[in-house]
C-alpha cells in the first residue's frame, strides 16, 4: 500500500498541472533527423525548436514528443546484431492511459487512486523496432508529463509513475503465476532495470528486459523482449551493455529533446 503522503503528493501534482493536455506524439511518416517535433495530427507544419546548443523543445497536444527525445539505438541491447531501424521513424501516439510494456505482461491494473497519472499529461508515446517472435524486439515509451521548470509537481508526477511501473514488475509473480523476476539495478541507482520470465496462456514463455528511467518532466521505458515455445530459449543469444550504459543513453536524449533535467 503507498502512504498518504505520497497520494498527497500526487494529487498536488496534478493540481499544478492542470494546463496538461492529452496525449498526442509523433506519426509513423519517417524520422525527422531529429531537427523538429513530430508533425500534427491534423497534417500541420511541424513544431518545435531544434535541439541543439543546450536548447530544448516543449512537446504539446499539436506537436507530440520531439525526434530527438527517442534514445539512440546503438543504446539498445542486441542492436549490434539486428541494428535496430530508428524509433523516431516508428514512433506512434499513445491516446488513453499509456500502456508500459512491464506492466502488460505482469498484467498489473493501474494503482488505486493514482490511476490520473497515467491518463494526464501532455505527451505520450511508444516505438516499436525488431523482428518478434523469439527474437528480440524492442519497445521505448515515453511520457511527458509536463515542464517541470515551471512546476516541480510534474517532476514529482513521473517520479511516482517510474516507481509504480518498477514496483509492478517485482510483484510481477503475484498477478502472474509462475514468473521469475530478477532485479539487476542497485536500490540507489538513477535507473531500474530487471529480467522477467513469464509463461503465457498459450503455453509460451516471454522474457523481457526492462529498462526505466525518469528526467525532468518524463518517464521512459524500454522493453526489450523475445517469445519462445515449450521453454526454448530466444533464437539469438542475448548480448547487452552494462544496465547503467542502457540507462544512461535513455536519459541523455532526455535531457537532450526536453526541458527540466537537473
Amino acid at each position: 500500500m503507498r502512504s498518504s503522503t505520497r497520494l498527497v503528493t500526487a494529487t498536488a501534482a496534478a493540481l499544478l498541472c492542470v494546463g496538461a493536455l492529452s496525449a498526442c506524439g509523433p506519426d509513423n511518416s519517417g524520422q525527422d533527423g531529429g531537427r523538429t517535433a513530430a508533425p500534427a495530427p491534423t497534417g500541420a507544419a511541424p513544431t518545435g525548436a531544434p535541439a541543439t546548443g543546450g536548447s530544448t523543445s516543449k512537446p504539446d497536444a499539436k506537436g507530440g514528443i520531439p525526434a530527438k527525445a527517442w534514445m539512440d539505438t546503438k543504446s539498445i541491447p542486441m542492436d549490434e546484431t539486428y541494428h535496430y531501424a530508428p524509433l523516431a521513424a516508428n514512433a506512434k501516439p499513445v491516446t488513453g492511459a499509456v500502456g508500459f510494456k512491464g506492466m502488460e505482461l505482469c498484467h498489473s491494473p493501474l494503482p488505486k487512486g493514482e490511476e490520473y497519472l497515467f491518463t494526464e499529461g501532455t505527451a505520450k508515446a511508444k516505438a516499436a523496432v525488431g523482428f518478434g517472435g523469439d527474437r528480440w524486439t524492442a519497445q521505448q515509451t515515453l511520457f511527458f508529463w509536463g515542464d517541470p521548470t515551471h512546476s516541480s509537481g510534474n517532476a514529482q508526477s513521473v517520479g511516482v509513475i517510474k516507481d509504480d511501473l518498477a514496483a509492478a514488475v517485482k510483484d510481477c509473480a503475484k498477478t502472474a503465476p509462475g514468473t521469475t523476476v530478477k532485479v539487476s539495478s542497485p536500490a540507489d541507482a538513477p535507473y531500474f532495470a530487471a529480467t522477467v520470465t513469464a509463461p503465457q496462456a498459450d503455453g509460451t514463455t516471454a522474457t523481457l528486459h526492462e529498462y526505466v528511467v525518469n528526467a525532468g518532466g518524463t518517464v521512459s521505458e524500454l522493453s526489450v523482449w523475445a517469445t519462445t515455445k515449450g521453454g526454448a530459449q530466444p533464437k539469438d543469444a542475448w548480448k547487452a551493455p552494462d544496465d547503467k550504459y542502457v540507462g544512461t543513453g535513455m536519459t541523455s536524449a532526455l535531457c537532450e529533446a526536453l526541458p527540466g533535467c537537473y
